[in-house]
């Protein structure tokens, strides 16, 4: 048997033993397996572009815990698809969780018996109606977070009060539903230096971080090229005589589609709606 290290080791191990078989002969053939393979390849059907998943599929019912089951444990899902029907797919390292045909969870598969796998991230909304559990259920206190997200509790606690600090606190872990762990680091890491580590706060810098990591930046400014302004737009601003010559310069009369336009047409209007104002009372 060979001894690896990981899955990613085992498939190049046999990736180097298929391409080494390639040069023997089986029985009393003289050709090559991979002579043989070449021609079998020609007269085979084409390969799918979609590639195969060499997984266990099977259909399961989210129950009231968040978790579905398969091959003896339970997996967890976030808490919009409690009580839905869901495809798991096993596959030999992971296990995945579609609904509304896309994955909504993942896991590394367990080869127990009997085991619960939870992702915390899948509880969030159920942790902000029940704060006491960052501290009690299991699932949130082996979490293992980096340690800005501690000093972040800590110094929450310390100036808010241990109850509106915590709850400070899982509003920044609740940003992990939204965003990954790295840019939620981040920004956590930079309000602790700035000395600001509130929610609020942290939420705006991911994202202005989001927004920074999506927004294509070219290489080198200089090759940046901005086309010239049409200058003859500025013409059409300035009002012409039928006579051909320039209107009266002293009229204030602005053009149409500007502000002033507007405020002088609602005012017109209004002057219509009311009638010509009599100087004496009826």
């Amino acid at each position: 048997m060979p001894q690896v290290s990981h899955l990613g080791a085992l498939n190049q191990h046999l990736r180097q033993c298929c391409l080494s078989a390639r040069e023997r002969t089986c029985g009393t053939n003289h050709e090559t397996v991979g002579v043989r393979f070449a021609r079998d390849r020609v007269a085979a059907l084409a390969v799918l572009g979609r590639p195969f998943d060499a997984c266990v599929i099977e259909t399961g019912g989210v129950d009231k815990y968040q978790s579905v089951g398969f091959d003896g444990n339970r997996y967890s899902v976030p808490r919009r698809y409690a009580f839905r029907a869901v495809t798991v797919k096993g596959f030999i390292d992971r296990v995945e969780i579609v609904a509304d045909n896309r994955v909504v969870a993942t896991h590394a598969r367990t080869y127990a018996k009997q085991e619960r796998v939870l992702d915390p991230r899948h509880f969030l909304v159920v942790l902000e109606r029940k704060p006491a559990a960052l501290d009690h259920a299991p699932v949130y206190r082996d979490w293992q977070l980096p340690p800005a997200f501690h000093e972040l509790r800590i110094r929450l606690e310390a100036l808010l009060g241990p109850r509106t600090g915590s709850r400070q606190y899982i509003r920044v872990l609740q940003l992990l539903a939204r965003f990954p762990l790295d840019r939620v680091e981040q920004a956590v890491a930079l309000a602790l230096a700035r000395g600001d580590p509130n929610a609020t706060a942290i939420t705006a810098a991911i994202e202005r971080l989001s927004d920074g990591a999506n927004r294509e930046r070219p290489s080198d400014p200089a090759t940046i090229t901005v086309p010239p302004p049409d200058l003859s737009r500025y013409d059409r601003l300035v009002p012409h005589s039928p006579f051909g010559g320039d209107h009266d310069r002293g009229d204030p009369t602005p053009a149409p589609g500007q502000p002033e336009a507007a405020e002088i047409t609602d005012d017109a209007g209004r002057a219509r709606e009311t009638g010509p104002r009599s100087d004496h009372p009826e």
